[in-house]
Parts: C-alpha cells; structure tokens; sequence
C-alpha cells in the first residue's frame, strides 16, 4: 500500500484543485500499486470524492488550500486575516499529523505533494519509510517564509526522501535555501514536470473545434487565460495589455478561476473598456473544451517582490497539449520551456510588450 498525502486533492470528478495529483494515484494504480490518499477537504468539510469513501480521508481546513490558495491566505496584509490563517494551517497541520501517524505499519512507501506541510510532516511522522516528496512551487515559498528554514530543508534532506522538482528553477532554489546539494545530504532529486488528463486535453477536430465556439457564444477572436485570482498570475497585465490594442483588432478576453483578486479584476475591465468575461471556476472538462474552442492561451505570471514564482504552471502544459497558441511570461521554471513549439515567451509586468505578441499572434502578417 502507497500512502498519497497532500493537500489540494479534487473534490469530485471534473474538479480540478489538484488534479496533478489525482493522475500521479492513476498511474500508481495503473503499476499495480494500492493506494490511500489523505488530503484536505473543501470548505465547510466538503467533500465530493467519486471513488469508493475508504480511499481518500478528508481533513477539514477550512478552505485554505482552494480559491485563493493557502500562500496568499498565510501572507495576507490584513493583521487579523492573516493570523486567521497561520491557526487554521497550525490546525490543519496537527489533525493531517495524526491522520499519518495512524498509518504507520500500514503503508510500505509514501508520496507527499507540497513540501509544507505534507513532506515535512510526513518525514516526521513515518521516518525510515521510503518517501517521494513532490515540490510544485508555492510549498517552496512557504518552506522559507518558516523561521530555520535551512535548517528545516536540511534535516528533512536527511531522511533520504526521493524529491522530485516541478522545475530545475525550483531545484536550484531549494539548493540555495539549503546552501548545499540536496544530494550532499543524503536526498535523491530529479526534475519532472507533473502529469495531467492528456485525455481531456488535446487537438480536436476544427468540426468540434466550431461547434463548442458557437456553444459558448466565441464570436470573435478569444484570449483565454485561467488560474487563481491572485497578483502572481498576473491577469491585470492581461486585461491592460488587452485594453491598449486598437478596438478593430482587440480581442475578447475571457478569465477562468476566482480568487481574492476577482472584484479588483472586473473594476479594471471595466475602467479600461475591454470586453473581459470572468467565467468563474471552469471544470476539467469545461476547461478543456474552452481551450479547444479558443484562439489564443495567455499565462501573464510574474515573480513576486518577496521572490515568489511560479514552478511549472500545468495550465500552460495543458493549452499546449490542446494545440493552443500560447504567450506566457518567462518567469519561474517557465523559462525552461523556451523554444517549445507553439510557446511565445515575454518579459513579465510589460503589458505593451504582451498586446504586440497578442496582435502578432492574433494578427499575422501576411
């Protein structure tokens, strides 16, 4: 038996709040491996899980690892918000530990997804136990926003975890906050980017292609963007990039996701006069056939001032799989995709570069 411990894990069966992780169990299942999931659940103890109940255990948080997503809740700029947060993941934590603890002798290996607090918690709690701890990003950014984070990196390198890198950018962060090869320390590492439902997302047919922009009403050239609704997403580069082309070329825009940033969104559209549709949390299904009906995927994220960036954004991987020209910001592991066909990369926050690669893509010349 593999233990699985994580905390976005989805909630029904087109959800897509850790999907990666969901195609991580398949392909474990597919290998002939039986597997257990602990992970959090949704808001208010919601739980929509399609699988037999025994094979996922829910742990109440309150909504912190969905909708806006736990590193932007742990560093709200509101006091009282913010300690709000730190309690629910403090509590969060303690039940996820115990949760674990409880399947020692159980389990013959385990994978965590995140490293705070899955694979710190889980080297702690089920020490000798081989252990394959997945890093996407934001668990990075939070490993070193805890006091003694070097120190934390490397004892939990000590317990001779495999790691396994969303992106060689993220790799050599964690070196840095460590100060040493992780591998000097006693960890496996390797660079592999997370699986998604290539299924759901690829080519289709220009026939289908037709049908699903008349179904969702694309009447005119599409960008299409989707993610949290949070500043590292960049989504108001996006609209101000949109709002400078000439109204005879401007696309429409449409927004898939929600988060904090959603009110702030839909004020700037509707400041600057662009035709922006902010459609909400699309399902995996949805959001891929809104891809195949689509002109264009724009990924405007950036890195942060207090050095956040983005590991290896999968809804970029997707739109590609979808046969969707992409723009996206060489930011974070993104950078690494340079010369990917089909992939235009731009400089992040530059929203007069981003409207001339949108034009050009949209608007070749002939």
């Amino acid at each position: 038996m593999i233990g699985v411990v994580t905390t976005s894990y989805p909630r029904g069966p087109d959800d897509g709040a850790g999907g990666f992780v969901r195609e991580r169990v398949r392909m474990l299942r597919q290998q002939g491996h039986k597997v257990e999931i602990v992970a959090a659940g949704g808001a208010g103890g919601r739980t929509l899980d399609a699988g037999p109940p025994d094979q996922v255990t829910r742990i109440e948080a309150h909504g912190l690892f969905y909708a806006g997503g736990a590193p932007e809740a742990l560093e709200d700029p509101r006091p009282v918000r913010r300690l709000a947060a730190w309690c629910k993941a403090l509590g969060f934590s303690s039940a996820m530990f115990s949760e674990v603890v409880r399947r020692r002798g159980q389990w013959n290996a385990v994978e965590s997804h995140w490293l705070v607090p899955c694979g710190l918690l889980t080297s702690i709690a089920l020490p000798g136990l081989p252990h394959r701890s997945h890093v996407h990003g934001g668990d990075l950014f939070l490993l070193r926003r805890l006091p003694f984070a070097g120190s934390l990196g490397r004892a939990f390198c000590r317990t001779r975890p495999e790691l396994v890198f969303a992106s060689a950018h993220l790799q050599n962060e964690f070196e840095a906050l460590l100060g040493a090869p992780p591998e000097s320390l006693g960890a496996r590492c390797k660079v592999e980017a997370a699986p998604f439902a290539r299924w759901l997302f690829h080519a289709r047919p220009s026939e289908e292609r037709a049908r699903l922009r008349t179904r969702l009403g694309f009447t005119r050239p599409t960008v299409l963007a989707a993610g949290r609704l949070v500043p590292i997403k960049g989504f108001d580069v996006l609209i101000a990039a949109v709002a400078q082309l000439p109204a005879s070329v401007r696309p429409d825009l449409v927004i898939a996701g929600d988060g904090p940033e959603l009110h702030a969104l839909a004020l700037q559209a509707r400041a600057v006069g662009a035709c922006v549709r902010l459609v909400g949390i699309l399902g995996q299904g949805e959001l891929a056939r809104t891809m195949a009906a689509a002109d264009l995927f724009v990924h405007p994220c950036r890195s942060l001032p207090d050095g956040r960036s983005e590991g290896m954004p999968l809804v970029v991987r997707e739109a590609l799989a979808c046969g969707l020209p992409v723009i996206a910001s060489s930011s974070g592991g993104l950078a690494e995709l340079d010369g990917t066909e089909g992939l235009q990369l731009v400089r992040p926050d530059d929203a007069a570069l981003l409207a001339t690669a949108i034009d050009s893509t949209l608007n070749p010349a002939v």
